[in-house]
């Protein structure tokens, strides 16, 4: 008899399986085991699997692990190689592929891995799929490889399909005068990223494209602007693009060094393209979206609602909705026009063409949205959930929530994919905010 997964033993978070290397479940024997139990459980046999990474140390020998559990278990394996998420799920969508997993920690350092798993239309898999999963997990018996493991070879050909779609979207684009800095933040976009922008502009400048393994991420990328801010600014830029270690996020920089966040790239795509045409589409944000977004795409007519934290429930409302746009401020953005899951490069690339089509700079494209100072802390907690659920912690948020509520909005949350509980108060005056969120932090973290 099979006994149900207990909220301790839960291995999915808002974005996959992720946590610290050599600690379950990142360990090449919880990959292979991983590997094993899909191909028994949740293909068929001979099913094909495309599997790929991001550029941590640890991410050739999980791959190489995880592959050979699939081929243990009776199933076909393709490596896509280093390439970034969205690739895995595009081509995964555009092949016979029956299932795609990537190996990547997205935006934490080296110290962390993960995997996230895409079903064979190249979209995340729903939360009943991953309750069944675990379930076949905790209730399988972890084997051993019964011999040395080499690492496959990439299979080139296989993800030459998704660099083919960004070339020809980039080229569609034309090429242009900009003068742009991109952050690859050493991370699975560095060799892509500076095939498909070379199309765009001659004058391209690049950060965080050094990736050893250990670096990724580390004071570069889209969780450290400062590096692509400073780059802006001394080499007089017209823009900055800032990607995140997998590459399924991307912040940008104007010709200020000022921050483009995801809410304000979503008011640019959606005046460009939801306005002009005759459908009835809005935007999807998320609870930790700036209200800001919701009054400027008010004034142009746009709908907005909010989702969950997390791009699988931004999609899970579009595709319920039939709408096109939605993502997250931290720069996890779809525009299904393009593709079914977040892509950094791609989004890129629309940014530029709007610039391009308005002839006008990406401050002057946003300028009317609004943003109301937010403020987010961080509280290390081992458990976030059960911390939330203590009384005196309870009766905080509520105490603060109605502090905040007259001229602002209080968010509290545990993160999906590290041990922290959250804190966001978005206020209408920047002190204001940061003098909550900083007492609440404090006051919750001494409760805990």
């Amino acid at each position: 008899m099979r006994r149900p997964v207990t909220a301790d033993e839960r291995l999915f978070g808002t974005d996959g399986i992720r946590g610290r290397v050599g600690t379950d479940p990142i360990t090449p024997s919880f990959a292979y085991h991983l590997g094993r139990t899909l191909a028994a459980h949740a293909l068929t046999p001979n099913a094909l699997v495309y599997v790929g990474r991001d550029t941590r140390a640890s991410s050739l020998e999980l791959e190489t692990y995880l592959a050979h559990g699939f081929v243990d278990g009776g199933a076909q394996v393709a490596s896509l190689g280093v390439l970034p998420t969205p690739g895995i799920s595009y081509c995964t969508k555009e092949s016979p592929a029956d299932f795609g997993i990537v190996i990547t920690a997205s935006h934490n350092p080296h110290e962390y891995n993960g995997f996230k798993l895409f079903g064979s239309d190249g979209a995340k898999l729903d939360d009943p799929v991953e309750h069944q999963i675990e379930q076949w997990l905790l209730n399988s018996d972890r084997k051993k490889p019964a011999r040395d493991l080499e690492a496959l070879d990439p299979d080139h050909r296989a993800s030459d399909s998704y660099l083919k779609m960004l070339t020809a979207s980039a080229t569609q684009i034309g090429h242009n005068g900009l003068r742009i800095v991109v952050d690859c933040a050493h991370g699975a976009t560095t060799t892509t990223a500076a095939q498909i922008f070379g199309h765009l502009c001659n004058d391209l400048h690049f950060i965080g494209n050094a990736p050893n393994g250990v670096n990724i991420n580390k004071d570069v990328g889209s969780t450290s602007l400062s590096a692509v801010q400073r780059s802006v600014m001394e080499l007089k830029a017209d823009l900055g693009i800032a990607f995140d270690g997998d590459g399924d996020r991307v912040l940008f920089v104007d010709d200020h060094g000022d921050l483009v966040g995801g809410d304000q790239v979503l008011y640019l795509l959606a005046k460009r393209h939801l306005t002009s045409d005759a459908s009835e589409d809005g935007v999807v944000g998320t609870i930790m979206s700036n209200h800001g977004l919701q009054i400027a795409l008010d004034k142009i007519g746009i709908p907005f609602i909010r989702a969950d934290v997390g791009d699988k429930n931004v999609y899970d409302e579009l595709k319920s909705r039939q709408w096109r746009l939605g993502g997250e401020p931290s720069g996890h953005l779809i525009w299904r026009d393009i593709a079914e899951t977040g892509d950094g490069i791609l989004i890129g690339l629309c940014v530029i063409d709007v610039i391009h089509r308005e002839r006008s700079s990406l401050r002057q494209l946003v300028a009317s949205v609004s943003m109301l100072p937010q403020a987010e802390r961080n509280v290390h907690s081992p458990k976030p959930h059960d911390s939330l659920q203590k009384t005196e912690v309870k009766e905080l948020i509520t105490q603060f929530r109605t502090l905040v509520a007259s001229e602002g909005r209080l968010l509290v949350r545990a993160s999906g994919t590290e041990p922290l509980i959250r804190v966001m108060v978005e206020h209408q005056v920047a002190t204001t905010a940061n003098e909550f969120a900083d007492t609440l932090a404090s006051s919750i973290s001494a409760a805990i």
